[in-house]
């Protein structure tokens, strides 16, 4: 409890906004249920918290020095890169907008554009938490070049997850079906495609976040 609140007071301010917007997202999919006496979308809760989990981990890594005690912080890390193509995820929920009848149409648009935009927001944050963290160590070259990385990595996440439909949890849950997948498909044009495309599509973003704060803050 006292990691979490201290968690909470690197950035009371911003966690304020997140929480408000999450409660929002969250007040969304109850007053969707009421209108429609139906648990449809209500996936999104479930896939908005996992997208937290990253955020949560590069906020507990700024808090120590990423590089003192390897072991641990580098198994925070992967665990970090496990989870942070579920942060960018989100955006394909768009694809069922397809089974919104008119009625539900737009606010089922509202629905999901709150959600990925949350999600998408927890992991620019996280990525701009892990820059922090790198650039400690690293020249600004070889920390770009370890961020774009990880964003090819999220977009080959991303279609692990909605093309083939694999979860961060399955490299324990099914480790076998997931590495035998991964050597088929890992090099096929498809893959490579979806990867790159949208991982500079999360690069693209990040980039422009970052200067977008840095001329707020000046």
């Amino acid at each position: 409890m006292q990691t979490i609140f201290q968690l909470y007071q690197t950035n009371k301010r911003l966690n304020n906004l997140l929480f408000a917007f999450g409660f929002f997202c969250l007040c969304l999919s109850l007053i969707r249920v009421k209108m429609t006496t139906s648990i449809y979308l209500m996936f999104l809760i479930w896939n908005l918290f996992l997208a937290v989990i990253p955020f949560l981990l590069t906020s507990y890594l700024k808090t120590r020095n990423l590089f003192e005690n390897k072991f641990k912080n580098g198994i925070i890390v992967i665990i970090w890169l496990l989870f942070l193509p579920n942060s960018f995820y989100i955006i394909t929920d768009f694809v069922h907008l397809s089974l919104s009848n008119s009625y539900t149409f737009w606010y089922d648009l509202l629905l999901i554009s709150s959600y990925s935009t949350l999600g998408f927001l927890l992991g620019i944050i996280s990525l701009q938490d892990f820059e922090k963290s790198l650039s400690s160590k690293f020249s600004s070259l070889i920390t770009s070049i370890l961020l774009f990385s990880i964003s090819i990595l999220s977009g080959f996440g991303i279609y692990l997850g909605r093309i083939l439909r694999y979860n961060s949890w399955d490299i324990l849950k099914n480790p076998i079906d997931l590495f035998t997948d991964l050597l088929n498909i890992f090099f096929t044009t498809k893959s490579l495609g979806f990867s790159i495309l949208f991982g500079c599509f999360i690069y693209f973003i990040f980039r422009v976040s970052k200067h977008f704060t840095i001329t707020i803050n000046q």
